[in-house]
């Protein structure tokens, strides 16, 4: 039976694919690659107040979808038409890049369904504001932390372009509980634009934060699409194993300073807290860890000697 249906589902994708198409798809007035440069430093101008450069990184014959079947299945290529992919970048501030498609407006003509012919517009997309306001975010905990530490560590999360991961040292819960507000104001505040998530691993040891090459962290990968987990990170940047331990609701004050046994909403089972070499706190949040009854994540995780 299985078998049978998907003969015939073949069949009828075969027929609707033979079916479909047109006499003739032309590009309608199709820019040159100045041009092309022109339109999406304008737009941006338009659309943002920035002046940037735009640059071409690839530019192919522009196909379009003639039948679709759960997305399309059957392409068929526009005369003379193009689709560019290109790299864009702040003038002021050079951190700020961003990409962008442009393809080429089209007529299709078919003596059937379309014999005056149909015009379909140029088709023009980017993720510039979205990475405006990400580098926004970024520089905003940038100076949060410089504000209060002398020593710290940044980077976007390797799981998401949309995550930041802080690396800080410090026993003080009010100096570090300053700097969680300060993200959480800053998050909330751009969460409209650029819906940013953010870890922050707290080391209480000098030496071990000292001796710790926090720049392997960005040759880490995820083992799933999204944020990074913290347990996973720490085990592969220091490449040791490292085990949850407990768990909490919020920055509670009286958790952190028992290293994860007091207020603790969940321990795990057969923990042996002198197999660790030192233990370090990650707390997890994002705007909507601020909402109604939600509340940030913090683990305290122990990594083995």
């Amino acid at each position: 039976m299985r078998k049978n249906c998907l003969a015939l589902l073949f069949i009828f994708v075969l027929v609707l694919m033979a079916g479909c198409g047109y006499d003739m798809i032309v590009a309608d007035d199709p820019l040159s690659e100045d041009e092309v440069i022109a339109f999406v430093e304008k737009k941006i101008k338009d659309e943002t107040g920035d002046d940037v450069t735009a640059e071409i990184v690839s530019k192919e014959k522009l196909r379009v979808p003639t039948a679709w079947l759960d997305g399309g299945i059957n392409y068929q290529e526009v005369k003379g038409g193009s689709e560019y992919k290109l790299e864009i970048t702040n003038n002021e501030d050079k951190s700020v890049t961003a990409t962008a498609t442009y393809k080429d407006g089209y007529i299709i003509y078919d003596k059937k369904k379309y014999p005056d012919g149909i015009k379909k517009e140029p088709v023009f997309n980017t993720d510039y504001s979205g990475k405006k306001s990400e580098n926004i975010v970024k520089n905003e905990f940038i100076k949060a932390l410089d504000e209060r530490f002398e020593d710290y560590r940044i980077y976007v999360d390797v799981g998401t372009d949309r995550g930041l991961d802080v690396f800080i040292c410090s026993s003080d819960y009010e100096k570090v509980n300053d700097l969680l507000m300060k993200f959480k104001e800053i998050a909330l505040r751009y969460k409209s634009k650029s819906y940013t998530t953010y870890s922050v691993y707290i080391y209480k040891d000098d030496k071990v934060f000292n001796e710790t090459d926090f720049s392997k962290y960005t040759r880490c990968k995820v083992s799933y699409g999204g944020q990074s987990n913290g347990r996973e990170m720490i085990s592969q940047y220091t490449g040791r194993d490292v085990e949850d331990v407990s768990t909490c609701r919020s920055f509670d004050k009286e958790y952190f300073e028992s290293n994860g046994v007091t207020n603790a909403k969940k321990t795990y089972e057969n923990i042996d807290r002198s197999s660790y070499e030192y233990l370090v706190f990650w707390y997890d949040a994002e705007p909507n860890s601020f909402a109604g009854n939600n509340k940030p994540l913090l683990c305290v995780l122990g990594v083995k000697k």
